[in-house]
């Protein structure tokens, strides 16, 4: 849990830095936002197709993650109501806690699910490269912004507490 809480803090800040050499509002350099398809297909080598693919399979996992995202915080919030109480019941808040414990366990297998599923679509040279780039990233995912689990805008973003 604390390393979720870390990684959460880390994305926060290097966000925050990013927005603010933006400056607020403002357009990015040349007044586009980055392609994370692109980021990926340089990376990899990838080609159009390819690119189209993963686009794809992103997107599905993308809802998958949503989902799951949502049960954690339909937890968080029962655990939090629990604990408001004038005199929390403790079972039910170590059941809160144990089922909000197990939903967040289902973000790891996802995120392996969507990289080996990733890797259905690649060559051998380019899930070597992927290999190395996840291997880089201490295995948290792809470090591309707006693609895949760990990826710092996927969509569903790690927003529990």
């Amino acid at each position: 849990m604390r390393r979720t809480l870390l990684t959460v803090a880390a994305i926060l800040m290097l966000s925050a830095t990013l927005l603010a050499q933006r400056g607020p509002g403002g357009p990015r350099a040349g007044g586009q936002r980055p392609n994370p398809g692109a980021a990926l297909k340089n990376a990899l080598g990838l080609t159009d197709a390819q690119v189209t693919a993963i686009q794809t399979l992103s997107q599905t996992e993308k809802t998958r993650v949503q989902a799951i995202m949502t049960d954690i915080q339909q937890k968080r919030q029962t655990l939090d109501a629990l604990l408001n109480l004038a005199s929390p019941n403790p079972a039910d808040v170590g059941n809160a806690a144990i089922t909000l414990h197990a939903a967040r366990g289902k973000l790891p297998p996802e995120r392996d699910y969507f990289i080996s599923e990733l890797k259905k679509l690649l060559t051998g040279e380019q899930q070597q490269k992927l290999d190395t780039i996840l291997a880089a990233n201490g295995g948290r995912g792809l470090p591309i912004p707006g693609l895949g689990p760990g990826g710092f805008g996927f969509g569903g973003s790690r927003g529990e507490r």
